[in-house]
């Protein structure tokens, strides 16, 4: 049995206030017991530390609103309320729970836990209509981190064969095409922000201490980035592979944008870049209405890896408001439906992004038939970014975020990817899954609820 993949998470706080849902105010009737102190294990009640006598404000952070120093305090002198920055953050999508989980889990790699437990609606749209099949749970050896049981998360990236031919002889006359494993299903990419240098190495370095890769554009990628190569993939488009030849030539994987010259000359284009040297190539396709169609015909045409790019929110692109636009879960769903119909499913591998902001998200989007998926929002939300959706997408990242300590901001990408390896190992164990490869097209471990309720009360209403 090979060495279990481990990521080793390390506290690392940031030195700035972030979001926090809950408010407590200390009531002028308080006579500083310090009974909510002994009561509190979150830690929101301190005694201050110029006068011990006294008890400090209450540290609304790290509050996880169990209630018990409202309950235990002898003058009733604490009250509690949502805070207004909480309300005012995130949007429709990105809610502020998921901002505030993502930074914790950046913080010391765990995942928060509710002292309230979970008050909210057991469904919703997008990745929240889906409901996985956790009835392994039951099995003591199924726990993904504490489990006997050995749980792989690794992928291979690259064109995969469809059968095996042998010649005459019974010599095996098929060639094996070259693959690329990461040991988690993830590639970091860079968002549309202007990102600050200390961050950009720092994704990289993350990337190589994790064992994946950073989808840079070749415009961003320095000479002091080059020497990470082995972990950068460049992303360009089919004009500019002439001008980059040294960097593809480095790569073990480059990314090409999607244009009408690449879909009229792919198979051109794609023997340049094994001329130049031995990368694979990533075909990094919009997600437009019909997606499934250039999908399909980019796998017949010998496609290794083929990305599917959503909106941040996970919706398709250049669909008009109102239109009902697709998810991400429903377009990859209809992408690996036609490769299954077309018996190429298995020859090629297929990356699903945007809108993937929770360790759940990643799962579920391998069930829907992806190979895996790629980040970015959760990275920048996990160094104190935060997100505003109305009117439109608006990224705000923390002030000093320049003077961080690359380490610093490394440690904690590593921290997130490690309590998220931790809940998709949990999420498979639950299902009776070991090997993330399975997980591919495994719709049969989840449940719809669109289908459901069409099923259930479609005829009714």
């Amino acid at each position: 049995m090979p060495k279990k993949y481990h990521i080793h998470p390390k506290t690392m706080p940031l030195d700035l206030e972030y979001v926090f849902k809950f408010k407590i105010v200390r009531g002028e009737n308080c006579i500083n017991c310090g009974k909510c102190s002994k009561v509190c294990i979150y830690q929101a009640h301190k005694r201050s530390d110029t006068d011990p006598r006294k008890m400090a404000d209450p540290n609304n952070v790290v509050c996880r609103n169990c209630f018990r120093c409202i309950q235990e305090c002898p003058r009733g002198a604490l009250e509690k309320s949502l805070d207004k920055g909480y309300l005012s953050t995130g949007g429709g999508y990105w809610k502020p729970d998921m901002l505030i989980t993502l930074y914790k889990q950046a913080e010391d790699g765990n995942v928060p836990v509710s002292g309230a437990g979970y008050r909210g609606p057991f469904t919703g749209t997008g990745f929240d209509s889906m409901w996985t099949d956790m009835s392994e749970i039951v099995r003591p050896t199924r726990d993904g981190i504490h489990g006997r049981e050995y749980i792989n998360t690794s992928i291979d990236l690259g064109r995969k064969l469809n059968h095996l031919v042998f010649g005459a002889e019974k010599q095996l006359i098929s060639k094996s095409p070259d693959t690329v494993d990461i040991s988690l299903p993830i590639l970091f990419d860079i968002p549309a922000e202007k990102l600050n240098a200390n961050v950009m190495l720092a994704m990289i370095k993350a990337a190589a201490e994790l064992n994946t890769f950073v989808i840079m554009p070749v415009a961003d990628i320095t000479t002091e980035y080059e020497k990470h190569s082995d972990n950068i993939i460049p992303r360009l488009s089919a004009a500019e592979i002439d001008t980059h030849k040294e960097m593809i030539k480095k790569a073990r994987i480059v990314s090409i944008e999607y244009d009408e010259a690449l879909s009229k000359n792919f198979a051109g284009i794609r023997d340049k870049i094994k001329k130049i040297g031995h990368a694979l190539t990533i075909i990094r396709v919009p997600a437009v209405k019909d997606v499934e169609y250039t999908v399909t015909k980019l796998a017949h045409d010998g496609a290794e890896i083929i990305h599917i790019v959503a909106d941040y929110r996970g919706q398709e692109l250049n669909s008009p408001a109102g239109s009902g636009s697709r998810h991400l879960k429903d377009i990859i769903r209809s992408v690996h439906q036609r490769l299954v119909e077309d018996h190429i499913r298995d020859e090629v591998t297929i990356i699903a992004s945007g809108g993937v902001g929770l360790a759940e998200h990643v799962t579920k989007s391998m069930l829907c038939g992806a190979d895996l998926t790629t980040i970015d929002l959760p990275l920048m939300i996990g160094l104190g970014a935060r997100i505003y959706e109305e009117r439109e997408k608006y990224l705000v990242f923390p002030e000093g975020i320049a003077t961080i300590p690359t380490p610093v901001v490394t440690q904690r990408m590593i921290n997130l990817m490690s309590a998220w390896h931790s809940q998709i190992l949990e999420m498979m164990g639950a299902m009776g899954i070991r090997e993330a490869r399975r997980l591919r097209g495994e719709s049969g471990r989840a449940i719809f609820f669109e289908e459901i309720d069409k099923d259930t009360f479609g005829k009714l209403f």
